[in-house]
């Protein structure tokens, strides 16, 4: 039998889960018009290649859980010129435009949940972006597990990455409870 800070931590982390990957699916095709060509949903418990670029946060959560917005350059470079239109961008300013664009699509998308969560009575707190550059490999803590959705689009893909402690996901992505 669950314990209420079981239940409870359940329902916060797949809340957080299944709000990112609906509205991150909705700001992609309503704010750039692009709708993914394909889903993926896999799970990775030792290392990890990151994209071109990534923007990660840290979600409030009795568990730990960190998101992870990996974008290919070309994707995230798509998103930039969508993103800055109608702006004058000097040439030297551009790539100060795709790291902001980067923690800027994290930013609205996993802030806005925690707001929606909010609404309904859970405090999620976030942290602000970190970015990182350049194809990087992450290997996580033994105990440590690496949920990946990827949408691709004509343009590149990304990856939003859910990284927490091993026993929350099974092998289709399912928290599956308990961290103590």
């Amino acid at each position: 039998m669950k314990s209420l800070n079981s239940l409870s931590l359940e329902h916060e982390i797949t809340s957080v889960i299944e709000s990112v990957e609906q509205r991150t699916i909705a700001f992609f095709r309503d704010e750039f018009c692009l709708q993914a060509t394909t889903i993926e949903r896999r799970l990775h418990e030792k290392e990890r290649v990151l994209r071109d670029m990534t923007a990660i946060v840290s979600v409030g959560s009795k568990a730990g859980l960190y998101i992870a917005f990996s974008y290919d350059d070309a994707l995230i470079r798509a998103l930039t010129t969508i993103y800055t239109a109608g702006l004058s961008i000097k040439p030297e300013e551009q790539e100060l435009y795709v790291r902001e664009t980067a923690s800027d699509v994290v930013n609205v998308i996993v802030g806005n949940i925690t707001a929606h969560l909010a609404k309904r009575g859970e405090v999620i707190t976030l942290s602000p972006p970190i970015l990182v550059e350049g194809a990087r490999t992450i290997r996580g803590h033994q105990d440590a597990t690496v949920a990946v959705l990827t949408l691709r689009f004509g343009v590149g893909a990304i990856d939003v990455e859910f990284v927490g402690p091993k026993m929350l996901f099974d092998e289709q992505l399912n928290y599956r409870g308990g961290t103590q």
